[in-house]
């Protein structure tokens, strides 16, 4: 097995060559849109997206058009926060990321939406190596419903894991969705 390090480079890579990038955003917005969770839901944690990551601007859009409590990621102090976004200006942050200002939420969303370089059938997600999203989890958002968005070609076949790790509930991709057994174990 790769390790963790590695994939994220072959990864990268993958993400980058994706084609018909404006069609597989919009499929993948419109499964997420799709879902009863993110329909049920009255807030939602959901990543800016950046780079060659699957878009996540019309989805924030629909979020916000909805009424939802719609929040952002901000890292402060090594940690990430979320904080309320109503489609407000955006500062540059920690890594060259769009973060919103303002207080930081003190609560779990009901839903998270997460970025990833990959994903595979156990529902692991790998990040970027800074473990925001797994320490956000184990800290914030225990229950919180947890959904990773990506192009279907970064679903591979395993993803090197450890303990602090937390799965996804859901994987939406460009062409499917994939939703984890409830009775599997953490």
């Amino acid at each position: 097995m790769k390790d963790k390090k590695t994939l994220r480079r072959e990864m990268k890579a993958v993400r980058a060559a994706v084609e018909g990038r404006a069609a597989a955003d919009r499929a993948i917005g419109e499964a997420l849109l799709a879902l009863p969770e993110v329909a049920a839901a009255k807030s939602l944690f959901v990543y800016k997206s950046f780079g060659t990551e699957a878009d996540t601007g019309a989805i924030l859009a629909a979020l916000c058009g909805a009424g939802k409590e719609v929040f952002l990621p901000r890292v402060e102090n090594g940690e990430m926060v979320a904080v309320r976004y109503t489609g407000q200006p955006l500062a540059r942050g920690a890594f060259g990321i769009e973060e919103p200002c303002g207080e930081p939420f003190a609560g779990a969303p009901d839903v998270c939406v997460a970025p990833l370089l990959a994903a595979d059938g156990l529902f692991r997600r790998l990040g970027y190596g800074g473990g925001y999203y797994d320490r956000y989890f184990a800290r914030e958002g225990r229950g919180t419903f947890k959904i990773g968005i990506c192009y279907d070609v970064q679903l591979i076949k395993t993803i090197p894991a450890e303990a602090h790790d937390a799965r996804l509930d859901v994987i939406v991709t460009d062409k499917r969705v994939l939703r984890r057994e409830k009775a599997e174990e953490q």
